[in-house]
């Protein structure tokens, strides 16, 4: 366990040191629900802030002119929609799509780029470190994604896997992950190691964790599956 993780905030740090580079901001302020429907947020009417011209005097010698009335504007952040479709699909800010209810029979098919978005609005190595609402309110149900699953480099059984967005082999073959396109899943039932490292690629699903993890100012973790399947570890009848 111990080496497992250590091999894992190895790994992550140096995916993550890749992306220290300066980059724009989310331009969307993002709060709903998956239980919500289709949301619209209406930018309210600029009022106008009348300034009164001050009392003129006649012991003065120069006359103050009225001042200019001042309108005052608010800019809303912009909207959020989301939008339900036939077949349980859900279509997050028109850019992603999310199929399936959360439950542990119906768990929500999910992707990389949504998960990978979250890059958007945290720094690795700055204060914002909350995750953005769409990938927020995905924490406690139930998911199923699709990737790369590492299990650790030596023992006869396991029940970690680190399920990656890239291919990569623990040391020197592939993309090692970032906190934002790497999972830790906890398995529900352990599953037997090979002779060698293999890493294979297919579904897996679980009880989704969005929670950051930092060592001191640095993120190195935000996602982890509890009671994870595979089709290896999936109970058979």
């Amino acid at each position: 366990m111990k080496i497992f993780s250590s091999i894992l905030v190895i790994a992550i740090i140096a995916g993550a040191a890749a992306l220290l580079w300066p980059r724009s901001q989310n331009k969307s302020n993002t709060e709903f629900s998956l239980n919500d429907t289709i949301e619209t947020k209406i930018a309210p009417t600029p009022q106008a802030v009348q300034i009164n011209p001050p009392t003129p005097t006649t012991a003065s010698t120069q006359s103050i002119p009225p001042q200019r009335t001042q309108t005052a504007t608010t800019t809303p952040a912009p909207p959020t929609t989301l939008t339900r479709g036939s077949n349980n699909q859900i279509e997050v800010d028109g850019r992603y799509t999310i199929l399936g209810s959360g439950t542990e029979l119906d768990p929500y098919r999910i992707t990389w780029e949504l998960l990978k978005s979250a890059y958007e609005t945290m720094d690795l190595n700055g204060e914002r470190v909350a995750p953005p609402k769409r990938v927020e309110m995905l924490n406690g149900t139930y998911v199923q994604i699709s990737g790369y699953l590492a299990p650790p480099l030596w023992g006869q059984e396991t029940k970690e896997l680190l399920v990656m967005f890239n291919k990569w082999d623990g040391c020197c073959i592939g993309l090692p992950p970032t906190p934002f396109d790497c999972i830790e899943a906890q398995l529900a039932a352990p599953i037997k190691l090979g002779a060698a490292h293999t890493i294979s690629y297919g579904a897996i699903r679980g009880k989704f964790i969005v929670e950051p993890f930092k060592a001191g100012k640095f993120l190195i973790g935000l996602y982890r599956l509890e009671e994870a399947q595979t089709d290896d570890t999936k109970p058979r009848n």
